[in-house]
């Protein structure tokens, strides 16, 4: 054997066989998370939503609790009432589907016929309406096509409507159990802790259930708003489902972040230009006054307390939180951010904004901008002032013409008198 060899450390022949181990090891257990997951993401999402929404429940359970309710009944009634708004609300909406299509359908014919007359006057044919519709109607095959298509399109449809129904289910339960056992499901969370993490674990919890619970509170409030605006907006100018569309825009443009404004608008935009071209126009502009009254006047004092969130933070959030769980992560995504930073402002270190010339502290900002304000106060009082100086030498320089004009009027009239009186001695 080679000396150099039999002095050569055996530590490799330890370490390999461990490193490879743990390779092998980690690699498991990544893929055998993400086949977990893959295969009970739909639960996962069902039970982020019935926290979501038990959370946003909880203060009115609290608020009949403390009354004296007891918490299961509490529970039931808070969610019969939140059950009867989403019923409500999905009903509308079907009601104006439907009527609208029904709408749609009844007047494909004069769609045809101011599309061939248009056609016709415009290009010099002389294509027939009624042959076109005619034609539509004639073949045999087509129509069974399509009856088969919407025999197939209903049957997916009750299919998805009960599967839809089964979640709601799960989800009612998941919030029914949470609610109604929440202090024992706290108290037996907190068991499994030491003291002094317990105090940690509880004041996250309380965090995330006051921003949950303010963010469904101050946007429920700023949709009622909305939606009161709208109706009386489009009552006023004639849209068909006022009650419907209003609601619409009241639920969509606060509960979606980012596009919900723009989905809420486009809606009744398309109703009402179905109805009457011009009344599009005035529903837009009815939308738009609304929504300079919410961002200057509602939204800044009911959101105050609620969702203390920068613009970008909330549109990088609900952008991530659709990525991760397409709608339903975009709706969460706000009151999850909105915790995250309560809880980094709560446990995270604040530290003095370091002086330098090309940082400008938000103190420094602030100082800036008033002083610029103020620069622009005084600008705007001194023009006044220039102003009212200028009118008063305006009016004193013609009040002294007027009176020199009298003074030499009144002269030139005692002048006339006094000639007349001379060449008439008489008189």
């Amino acid at each position: 054997m080679n000396p150099l060899q039999a002095s050569e450390p055996g530590w490799y022949r330890t370490w390999i066989p461990r490193a490879a181990a743990i390779t092998v090891a980690v690699v498991a257990t990544l893929y055998g998370s993400r086949w977990v997951f893959g295969n009970t993401s739909g639960f996962v999402v069902t039970v982020v939503i019935s926290l979501f929404a038990a959370f946003a429940m909880l203060p009115a359970v609290e608020a009949l609790s403390k009354r004296g309710w007891r918490r299961g009944l509490a529970t039931g009634v808070v969610m019969l009432v939140a059950a009867t708004f989403t019923a409500i609300f999905m009903y509308a909406l079907i009601n104006v589907a439907v009527g609208q299509t029904i709408k749609l359908v009844e007047r494909v014919p004069d769609y045809v016929d101011s599309t061939v007359t248009w056609a016709n006057d415009t290009f010099g044919l002389e294509i027939s309406s009624d042959q076109i519709i005619a034609d539509l109607t004639a073949d045999e095959q087509r129509l069974q096509r399509l009856s088969t298509n919407a025999a197939s399109g209903v049957l997916g449809l009750a299919s998805t409507a009960v599967g839809l129904l089964f979640q709601l289910l799960t989800i009612s339960l998941f919030v029914f159990y949470v609610l109604a056992d929440l202090p024992r499901l706290r108290a037996a969370v907190l068991r499994r802790m030491p003291p002094s993490q317990q105090q940690h674990a509880d004041t996250i919890v309380g965090i995330t259930i006051e921003k949950v619970g303010g963010y469904v509170y101050s946007r429920s409030l700023l949709a009622v708003f909305s939606a009161l605006f709208h109706f009386f907006a489009f009552s006023i100018i004639g849209v068909p489902y006022a009650v419907a569309l209003a609601m619409w825009v009241g639920i969509v443009s606060q509960f979606i972040p980012t596009v919900g404004t723009y989905l809420a608008g486009a809606f009744p935009l398309l109703i009402a230009f179905a109805e009457e071209p011009f009344d599009a126009v005035l529903v837009l502009a009815a939308i738009l006054v609304y929504q300079q009254i919410e961002n200057y006047a509602l939204a800044p004092r009911i959101t105050a307390n609620t969702m203390n969130l920068h613009p970008a933070v909330a549109f990088g959030a609900a952008i991530v939180g659709a990525s991760l769980l397409g709608g339903v992560g975009a709706i969460l995504a706000l009151p999850v951010a909105a915790t995250i930073v309560a809880i980094i402002q709560t446990y995270g270190d604040h530290y003095d904004v370091i002086r330098s010339e090309r940082i400008e502290s938000p103190e420094e900002y602030e100082d800036r901008m008033r002083e610029l304000a103020n620069a622009k106060e005084e600008r705007r009082a001194e023009q006044k002032e220039r102003l009212r100086r200028e009118a008063e030498e305006k009016a004193r320089k013609k009040a002294e013409r007027l009176k020199r004009e009298a003074e030499e009027k009144a002269r030139k009239r005692a002048e006339r008198v006094a000639r007349e009186a001379t060449r008439n001695p008489a008189d």
